[in-house]
């Protein structure tokens, strides 16, 4: 009965909680402008410059930094007339460099110790197609066809994101929608604004949209996965990270999302691979993935497990809107599993 108890807490901790702002998080860091400074401490700077095939510096290539953890971008923009490009007080992080020009692109992983190295990032321009689009080598018929003024508004909807300028992100992909209302990317990370408002049948809306607009767009079902899971649809959460894993296999994320429908259908056996194979894919250690997998020990009776995956989430993240919830459930758990292990009183003593 304790277990159950136990259990139950975590429960409704658990799905009052976890959502989609972890996965495509635009409160935490994501979305950028060129050179943008960052405040806090343990920050780095991170320059470089991007060639092409010949060995030439490329001018007007996309820069993008993304959090390794995350998946979503830090901060981006363009380089010089000299190929070069710089980033000031970036936070202390692992991070993926992303250089893109047309449909050619070049990226590079770094830990934060890297950070303060002189990166050169190649790109294979020799087609002449690399310089129509703003995308990368596996950009969509759809993304290609996007007006670059649409992608322009994009990406300020991005950097005002990045500023918790929610008014002006809207704003812009407003302006983004407008020129162009099939955009897949604006239409879902417009849907992914409404899903943390808690507006998951705007947001449902906007990702359906989004798929039709582009079938091939994998952001877009892992995201519909997720509001699936908040309106506690699960069997369609599922459908939906199982269409995004086909299109992009490697995205934790869609993983992440179909452990936690199955953990919604008390479906704990499989929830525990799907989260098993989200965490092998994370570059990072990645604290919610901890606190979904000690959800899963409880419901198991793993309570040894559980313990450890409570106080792996509580030491990467102690300031979650989860910890204190977190707390509660390890200490629960440990008074649980003491009075269990404690050997009989004999005659009053133990």
């Amino acid at each position: 009965m304790k277990g159950r108890v136990v259990a139950t807490l975590f429960t409704i901790c658990f799905f009052s909680n976890v959502c989609f702002s972890q996965v495509y998080d635009p409160g935490r860091g994501p979305f950028g402008s060129r050179s943008r400074t960052f405040a806090g401490p343990h920050a780095g700077n991170l320059s470089g410059t991007v060639v092409g095939s010949d060995g030439k510096p490329v001018s007007n290539a996309r820069v993008e930094i993304r959090n390794s953890q995350t998946g979503v971008s830090i901060a981006s923009g363009y380089t010089t007339p000299g190929g070069s490009f710089e980033f000031e007080n970036l936070p202390a992080a692992d991070y993926e460099v992303v250089a893109s020009q047309g449909l050619s692109q070049s990226s590079q992983r770094l830990t934060f110790n890297e950070i303060g190295a002189t990166l050169t990032l190649r790109l294979n321009n020799t087609e002449p197609a690399t310089s129509n689009a703003d995308g990368n080598s596996m950009v969509s018929v759809a993304e290609y066809k996007v007006p670059r003024k649409a992608r322009d508004a994009f990406h300020k909807a991005e950097a005002a994101l990045a500023k918790k300028r929610n008014d002006e992100a809207t704003k812009q992909l407003a302006k983004a929608l407008d020129i162009d209302a099939n955009y897949a990317p604006a239409l879902t990370l417009r849907g992914v604004l409404s899903l943390d408002a808690e507006h998951p049948e705007a947001a449902i809306d906007d990702f359906d949209k989004a798929v039709h607009a582009d079938p091939s767009y994998a952001l877009a079902y892992t995201a519909m996965a997720a509001a699936m899971n908040q309106l506690k649809k699960f069997d369609d959460a599922i459908r939906s990270a199982d269409r995004a894993i086909t299109l992009a296999p490697r995205s934790w994320q869609s993983y992440f999302e179909m452990a936690k429908a199955y953990v919604g259908k008390a479906d704990y056996q499989h929830a525990l691979q799907q989260a098993s194979r989200a965490q092998a894919l994370s570059s990072v250690d990645y604290a919610p993935i901890h606190l979904l997998r000690a959800h899963v020990m409880l419901a198991l009776k793993n309570y040894n497990d559980a313990t450890n995956e409570l106080q792996a989430f509580l030491t990467l993240a102690p300031q979650d809107p989860n910890s204190s919830a977190a707390r509660e459930a390890l200490e629960k758990v440990k008074a649980f599993t003491a009075s269990a292990t404690a050997p009989p009183a004999v005659n009053g003593v133990r």
